[in-house]
């Protein structure tokens, strides 16, 4: 069967000052490498507005959903499959890293700081989804999966320094 991604850019960005789904052509670059290994891509885009931004399949934000756990709990009761979550601010990841998210088993991955990347997650089919409002709430009862192994590939970009570093050190 094949694997459904749902990558997450409908948030607003605040800390980082400009819209990070579209910062590098991130979200459509991703989409791509995930069609080119055989995945099926939504893009969680937020609002109706901005499914014009991207070239998979989009999906807006249920109105009633007030928190990134409600969007991911109404997509899965609308995709009853097993979904690998991608987010649109990990600029690091490359070859080696997708494969690696792409092959764990549902559950949590932890980067190399300990740190746990909810929106790296593979949710299994059929999820019991707590009704909550937090990613850690939400997961709890997932595994947990050791990915330290791609050290900071796992990075989320909030910040504008964050952009400024990567930028350099791609020079």
């Amino acid at each position: 069967m094949t694997l459904l991604c749902l990558i997450l850019a409908g948030g607003k960005s605040r800390r980082m000052g400009h819209d990070k789904a579209v910062l590098y052509d991130s979200v459509n670059t991703l989409s791509r490498r995930l069609e080119e290994k055989g995945c099926r891509v939504v893009v969680a885009c937020g609002s109706n507005e901005r499914n014009v931004l991207f070239s998979a399949s989009s999906w807006p934000d249920p109105v009633e959903a007030t928190s990134l756990a409600d969007v991911l709990r109404m997509f899965a009761l609308e995709y009853d499959e097993e979904i690998q979550l991608f987010p649109c601010d990990m600029y690091r990841l490359d070859e080696e890293a997708i494969n690696a998210v792409l092959s764990q088993s549902p559950g949590v991955p932890v980067d190399i700081d300990g740190c746990e990347q909810y929106t790296l997650t593979r949710i299994p089919r059929a999820y019991d989804f707590p009704t909550v409002s937090s990613l850690n709430e939400l997961f709890v009862n997932l595994n947990r999966n050791d990915m330290g192994m791609l050290g900071n590939r796992l990075e989320n970009f909030n910040h504008p320094i964050q952009i400024d570093d990567l930028n350099k050190s791609n020079q």
